[in-house]
């Protein structure tokens, strides 16, 4: 019997390219001001940096196109980047189902990334108040991130449940699923965001698939 439903953040209870469009504009904007570059033009081209190379050197590279590159104002860009006043606002399907699981199952959300940052983004939504536990994994170190089995643990252990009484919903099987069914818990994968047409290995992904939010109640209570 299930007894706790834990949730991953991003692109599983909101669509995080609104924090990524959010911090691309406030670094467009600082860019203009101080070397002016158009800021909606450089907006555009690190939209277009991150769809066609991913995560990991947007700002580099988008700075190269322009002649702008300096590698000491990178850590610049990151900061206004992350310290950002975002706005956010939950998937259409986020409050109900978040309620109506609240009155029969313990809630509980982990999620990576800075710290502040996923802090920032929970008190914008809105939702704390939803979860008897939020882990921001960052706290504690790198190795004890997703998809290390601890993060999961550590909720498991605080409520005093066993895996089979848990089940963890996220959206990428690149992390969110191997730690949880490790540990023995059942997973859930909302098939949105930018991993919704990404496919691995079975053993890195969820035991089920959901088009939305709305299937978790049902799914939780067959299981």
């Amino acid at each position: 019997m299930i007894k706790a439903v834990l949730f991953d953040l991003d692109d599983t209870l909101y669509d995080e390219e609104q924090f990524v469009e959010g911090g691309f504009k406030v670094v467009s904007q600082y860019i203009s001001e101080k070397y002016g570059v158009d800021k909606n033009t450089f907006y555009q081209a690190l939209l277009d940096v991150l769809r066609k190379e991913g995560r990991g050197h947007t700002f580099d590279i988008a700075l190269k196109k322009f002649g702008l590159y300096k590698k000491d104002l990178i850590p610049k860009l990151v900061k206004i980047y992350r310290e950002h006043n975002p706005q956010l606002s939950l998937f259409p399907d986020t409050l109900a189902v978040l309620s109506r699981l609240k009155k029969n199952y313990k809630l509980g959300l982990i999620t990576g990334g800075n710290e502040k940052v996923q802090r920032k983004k929970v008190q914008v939504l809105g939702i704390k108040d939803f979860f008897d536990i939020v882990i921001f994994t960052h706290k504690y170190g790198e190795g004890k991130q997703k998809p290390n089995p601890f993060p999961y643990q550590k909720a498991l252990q605080k409520w005093g449940i066993k895996p089979k009484e848990a089940v963890y919903v996220g959206d990428d099987p690149n992390q969110d699923f191997i730690g949880a069914k490790r540990l023995g818990m059942y997973t859930i994968r909302v098939l949105r965001g930018k991993y919704k047409n990404t496919k691995l290995d079975r053993m890195l992904e969820a035991d089920y698939e959901s088009k939305n939010l709305r299937e978790i109640s049902d799914l939780c209570a067959k299981i």
